[in-house]
Parts: structure tokens; C-alpha cells; sequence
């Protein structure tokens, strides 16, 4: 069964789509309490399981869910938010998946139709609202799968089912249902005389699990029982206008940051030119060694260098000799 938007919240979608881009119609939806009660609503739908693999995940918090476009959002825009091709899915087929175009024949369709395929052929996988998984894959615990169909066979391949268990962990079938078959027996003793074959044990191991997990599940969605209608509530309250004016005013911040994002490399970009662009300096000349003044020659000290005095004459002596002082006879 198909989770489906409530009328108020189509209301919105139409008046968003036709106010802004398909880029910032994307922004708007991945932020409104439209997708959050979606999520919710696919949560009690599909019991907590992953719409690929099928294993349970314990939790009913929105970040731990991925809202999957069967037909990727990459080449089918135009099915983005439609309910048929939306389902939640497990963080590790999300990102397995990606972009995968799941739409036959391939390759690729033409990606401009405008009405959603309903018929399950149309889908290389099974599909989460048109096939019956259970008729494509068989599973050990959820940690290994086989199938024995052209679409099972494709889902291993598109979503990585065992690359876990095979590629990471080394394991095998046959070594995991040998421990399932110990462990089940382990567990409930052998009452039974005649072998049972593997496929048998297998079988009965996942009904004990399916029972303890939908023990939790049950538990889980008890508290969505609250949550739903409060959202519902919540949508009643909005309108297709005030929505618009949302979407609008973010698109315009959208607009406003990639302008800023613009300029600033446009900045660092002339910057860089410039600098780049500038004459080169000529090598500025090495500064000439400088040389000392030639030294003065210092005077010598020696004895032999000193001016001698010329000797005094005898007459000179004489007459100092002669010379009387007064007062003498």
C-alpha cells in the first residue's frame, strides 16, 4: 500500500512548484514538516524495514531514514515528490542505489514522461509497492540473500545486499546456515528424529526472528500512534500561500549566498591577477665591499729617529760663564 500526501499538503506542493525553481523546490521539501510526517506515515506502513533489503531498523527518528525516489531524482525530477515513487530505505541501500535508473527497457527510456509507470514490469527491481519482495529474495537472518529472478538477481547487484556480510565479513551461504542450523537447535533443543533439510531450518530460524523483531516494531509504532495525528493537525494549519512565501524566501537566501560565494572568489581571483601581472622587480645591485682609508703612517719611536740638538758653541758657554750677578765685586 501506498503512503499518500494528505490533500492540504498536495496543496502546498502545487503552490510551491509553480512559485520557485525545481532546484529550490527540491531545497524547500527537504526541510518541511511535509517530508517529516512522510517519513512518519512510510514508517508505520512499512513496519519499520528497509524497502530492499527488509531489515528492521530500530528506531523512529527521522534522521536515521532515508526518503527514497525509486526513480532517481536525477533523471525523473517530475516524480520527485510523488507518493508512488517514494519509500523509506536503510542508509546503506541508499547509498548503494544512488542513482540507478531502475526503468525499463534499458537503456534508458525517455526521461520526459509525464505519468508515473504503475505497472511492476516497468521496474528492474522489485517494487516496494507493486512486487511481492518475499517471490524475488530469500534471505539468511537478513545477513545473506539469493534469489532466483531476473529482478531479485538485479536488486543484489543495485543495492549491494551482501557486499556486508560476503566482501566485508567473509562469509558464505552455506557456513552462515550452518551456524543458523546449530543455533536453532541450540535454541530449541531436536525433538525432531529425521534430519531437517537446511532450507527448513532456515526458514524457521527467520519466523523466530521475524516474532522478537515484530515484538519491537509493534512497540515503536505505538508511539506513532501519538505523533501522526499531531502532524496532520499541524499540516491542517498551513496554507499553500504561506508555504510559497517560504519557499521564496529561502530560494532569495539561496540566491543571496551563492552571489557572496561568487564575489569572494571573483576577489581572490583579481587578486591574484594583479599580483601576477606585476613588472618584476629588477635584482636589486649588491652593495659595493666597502674599503677602509688607506692608514697614515704613525711615527716612529725609535732613538735613531730623534732630531738631535746641536751642540752648543764655546762662546756661548763663555759668556754664560762671565756673566757676573749684580751685587758681586
Amino acid at each position: 500500500m501506498t503512503v499518500e500526501f494528505l490533500e492540504c499538503e498536495a496543496l502546498e506542493l502545487a503552490a510551491v512548484r509553480e512559485a520557485v525553481s525545481g532546484e529550490d523546490y527540491i531545497f524547500w521539501f527537504d526541510g518541511s514538516d511535509i517530508k517529516n510526517r512522510f517519513k512518519k506515515a512510510c514508517m508505520k506502513e512499512q513496519r519499520l524495514r528497509c524497502c530492499y533489503c527488509q531489515r528492521f531498523n530500530n528506531t523512529t527518528n527521522n534522521r536515521n531514514w532515508q526518503l527514497e525516489h525509486i526513480l532517481c531524482e536525477r533523471w525523473y525530477p517530475q516524480f520527485f515528490t510523488a507518493s508512488g515513487n517514494l519509500a523509506i530505505v536503510c542508509d546503506a541501500c541508499n547509498r548503494a542505489k544512488s542513482q540507478e535508473d531502475v526503468l525499463l527497457p534499458q537503456p534508458r527510456p525517455d526521461s520526459r514522461i509525464e505519468t508515473l509507470p504503475a505497472e511492476a514490469a516497468r521496474y528492474s527491481i522489485p517494487h516496494p509497492h507493486l512486487d511481492d519482495w518475499a517471490a524475488h529474495m530469500q534471505h539468511v537472518n537478513y545477513q545473506i540473500y539469493r534469489s532466483n529472478t531476473d529482478k531479485g538477481i538485479e536488486l543484489l547487484r543495485v543495492c549491494k545486499l551482501n557486499k556486508q556480510a560476503i566482501d566485508v565479513a567473509g562469509l558464505d551461504y552455506n557456513t552462515l546456515v550452518a551456524a543458523v542450523r546449530r543455533n536453532y537447535f541450540a535454541t530449541i533443543g531436536n525433538p525432531i528424529d529425521a534430519p531437517m533439510p537446511n532450507e527448513e531450518v532456515v526458514a524457521r530460524m527467520a519466523s523466530v526472528v521475524d516474532v522478537q523483531e515484530e515484538l519491537q516494531i509493534d512497540a515503536q509504532l505505538a508511539g506513532l500512534e501519538t505523533v501522526l495525528p499531531r502532524l496532520s493537525r499541524g499540516a491542517g494549519r498551513r496554507t499553500p500561500e504561506k508555504a510559497a512565501e517560504t519557499a521564496l524566501a529561502l530560494a532569495a537566501k539561496r540566491i543571496a549566498a551563492a552571489l557572496s560565494a561568487t564575489r569572494a572568489v571573483a576577489t581572490t581571483t583579481t587578486a591574484f591577477v594583479d599580483v601576477a601581472e606585476m613588472p618584476a622587480r629588477s635584482p636589486r645591485a649588491a652593495p659595493a665591499p666597502s674599503v677602509p682609508p688607506p692608514a697614515l703612517p704613525r711615527p716612529s719611536t725609535r732613538p735613531s729617529h730623534i732630531l738631535a740638538l746641536p751642540a752648543p758653541q764655546a762662546d756661548d758657554v763663555a759668556g754664560v760663564e762671565t756673566k757676573a750677578e749684580p751685587g758681586e765685586t
